[in-house]
Formats: structure tokens, C-alpha cells, sequence
């Protein structure tokens, strides 16, 4: 990781959007959800970053509690038939889990920077 200027400190916004977390500039994806090697702005190393599974937990409680919650609404509250629910819910979980986890991961790897995470 390069060395930043004093005072600068790690943005999780930032890489919530896929911006470096060290300048905001930089993009921290080369694709969908593979981190860069480093940021083309201002060189921060990414290849320590290493998320592993942890975005995926924190998408699947997120996506799923959103999910069901709105199934039993959609069950209890407006008496749905089968059909509308299973043509609604699984798709809002799955775009729901398609959103989030680039923007989790995002935010794993700006944490993995601010504390100085190594293999």
C-alpha cells in the first residue's frame, strides 16, 4: 500500500461506489467483483485485500432478511396467492444480492486497508 498524506484516512463510501478508498478516484474493480491490483490514481497496493467470504455473509443476511420480511408482509398483510410470491420475492432477493455485494465487498477491502490487514 502507498503511503498517504496526513491527516487523509480511508473513505468507505467511496469503495461502497467502487472508488479507491485512499484518494476516491481511482476505480478498486477491474470487473464485477475482482479488486484491481492497485488504484491507477494514486498506486494504492489492493492485492493485500483479501474479502474472502465476508461480503457474503453480511449480503445474504441483508438480501434475505428484506426478503422474507417482505414475503410474510406480502402473505399475512395482502393475502398474495403462491404464484405472485414466488414470481416476486426470489427475483427482489436475488437483485437485492446483486446490488449489495460489490458494495459490501467494497467496504471489506477499505476496511482490510485501514487497519492494515497482510496475509
Amino acid at each position: 500500500m502507498s503511503e498517504q498524506a496526513p491527516g487523509r484516512g480511508i473513505d468507505f463510501v467511496a469503495a461502497a461506489f467502487g472508488r479507491c478508498p485512499a484518494c476516491g478516484k481511482g476505480k478498486l474493480f477491474k470487473s464485477y467483483l475482482k479488486v484491481a491490483d492497485a488504484c491507477g490514481v494514486c498506486g494504492t497496493n489492493f492485492k493485500t485485500a483479501d474479502t474472502g467470504d465476508g461480503p457474503v455473509v453480511f449480503v445474504l443476511l441483508i438480501a434475505g432478511f428484506i426478503a422474507c420480511t417482505g414475503l410474510l408482509v406480502s402473505v399475512l398483510a395482502w393475502n398474495w396467492p403462491v404464484w405472485k410470491l414466488l414470481s416476486v420475492w426470489p427475483g427482489v432477493a436475488v437483485v437485492l444480492s446483486l446490488i449489495l455485494m460489490p458494495m459490501l465487498k467494497g467496504v471489506m477491502v477499505a476496511s482490510q486497508l485501514k487497519h492494515r490487514v497482510r496475509d
